[in-house]
């Protein structure tokens, strides 16, 4: 099957089975591709927000979200039937497919199924390049993670969790009982002496991009639950410290509020620079120390 990105090669390949790359905005080639193609490519006003899949009689109208390298989700809207497929797309959403798009098959659904594979692909690579990113910032995170670090986890957790439903949402159109994958399993009749892909073989194809799309999702629901324990690790942290600072200063708040008290008593007798130095500096630091090694023994026998 041609690959095609523009409406000179279209009306130059026209007589033979085609996938045509229409950009977002080439409404020119759209339009075209769909006639040649027997296609109807009905457009939405509003932007999908979530993956889907529509069979109207032979043809398929799906819908896809594709990771660029950027890892900013695309979508990617797929209109195929027996005479060819019809991608529309961003620019970036369609460079992020084209190159590996194409082969020798002249079989529109084994591309149908091809395409979906090859965005599975897309977001296991840039699931990959999170996790080597989490294991950095986890092992960064060793002790106590500065406010950029945390903030940085923050938003891979929320970018995993995005990923992670995209997936889940995208392998669930390729179950068994959608009606894509019953479609796919029908056979074709042979196209100009050449045997076509049985729709067994189309439907070991969708289970293995099925596959992907699971072991995608459960890759992001992992890694999110990873950065999750070093996010309450790193608050408990926080939380120490700050423990340990108040208790640093609860036995000096409480000789400054004593000693601050002006009974008639302490004016009489702790004017001098002895009882300065005992009450005001050594019973204050000894309180400390006593209760510095109180809550370390307490926190060891816990």
């Amino acid at each position: 099957m041609i690959v095609v990105d523009d409406i000179t090669a279209l009306r130059e390949h026209k007589e033979r089975r085609l996938c045509v790359l229409a950009a977002t905005g080439d409404e020119e080639l759209a339009a075209e591709a769909s006639e040649v193609l027997g296609l109807v490519a009905h457009e939405s006003r509003s932007e999908p927000r979530r993956p889907s899949v529509t069979v109207v009689d032979d043809q398929v109208s799906l819908v896809l979200m594709v990771l660029d390298q950027a890892r900013t989700q695309h979508i990617l809207r797929v209109h195929a039937r027996d005479g060819g497929v019809l991608v529309i797309g961003s620019d970036r959403a369609l460079a992020t497919i084209a190159a590996d798009l194409g082969g020798d098959s002249d079989d529109a659904w084994t591309m149908l199924v091809g395409l979906v594979v090859i965005v599975a692909r897309r977001c296991e690579e840039a699931l990959d390049e999170i996790d080597d990113q989490c294991q950095e910032l986890e092992a960064q995170a060793i002790g106590y993670a500065s406010s950029p670090q945390r903030r940085t986890m923050r938003r891979l957790r929320a970018e995993l969790f995005r990923i992670g439903e995209t997936q889940a949402a995208q392998r669930n159109l390729l179950s068994a009982e959608e009606e894509l994958a019953q479609l796919l399993s029908e056979d074709d009749q042979p196209l100009g002496g050449t045997r076509q892909p049985s729709g067994e073989a189309r439907q070991r194809l969708l289970a293995r991009a099925a596959a992907a799309f699971g072991a995608n999702h459960s890759m992001a629901t992992r890694l999110y639950a990873m950065l999750g324990d070093v996010l309450n690790e790193q608050d408990s942290v926080v939380s120490e410290r700050l423990t340990l600072v108040a208790t640093i200063f609860l036995p000096l708040t409480l000789a400054t509020g004593f000693f601050g008290m002006n009974f008639q008593w302490m004016l009489d007798r702790l004017g001098t620079m002895q009882a300065f130095i005992v009450f005001g500096l050594a019973v204050p630091s000894l309180l400390t120390v006593a209760t510095l090694i109180f809550i370390r023994r307490l926190t060891r026998s816990s």
